[in-house]
């Protein structure tokens, strides 16, 4: 074998084992990638359900708070801070309406017509 065909062979040897490692690298940089990848959407997942989870959690709370429990003692009951109870119940989505999503209680009022120093219809302007 000339040294010519000798220095190829050696050449062509170095070459396949840097490529080799090479292709050790790149499995490995692909590997890790994709556990990234699935990672991140897991993340994405966790986040979506406690986003739907912190919404009913603040859904509940309006509700709590809708039938005249204090904040204070609906966070007692839950074992959560007072503040923590408020900003629940903001992230809680409102409804189509734009309204919140929570039962309305409405109490009845009364109108009284009050005699106007002069009389007439100015008092009942006022009034109403």
């Amino acid at each position: 074998m000339s040294k010519q065909a000798s220095a190829l062979a050696k050449a062509r040897e170095r070459r396949r084992t840097l490529d080799k490692t090479r292709d050790e690298q790149d499995q490995r940089i692909e590997e890790a990638t994709a556990g990234a990848l699935v990672a991140l959407e897991a993340r994405a997942d966790a986040e979506r359900a406690l986003e739907a989870a912190t919404g009913l959690v603040g859904e509940a709370l309006k509700v709590l708070l809708a039938v005249d429990v204090p904040a204070e003692k609906a966070a007692a009951l839950l074992e959560l801070d007072v503040a923590e109870v408020r900003r629940l119940v903001k992230a809680a989505p409102a409804d189509s309406s734009g309204r919140d999503a929570a039962p309305v209680t409405r109490a009845k009022a009364t109108v009284s017509v009050l005699p106007d120093a002069a009389g007439g219809e100015g008092a009942a302007r006022r009034a109403g």
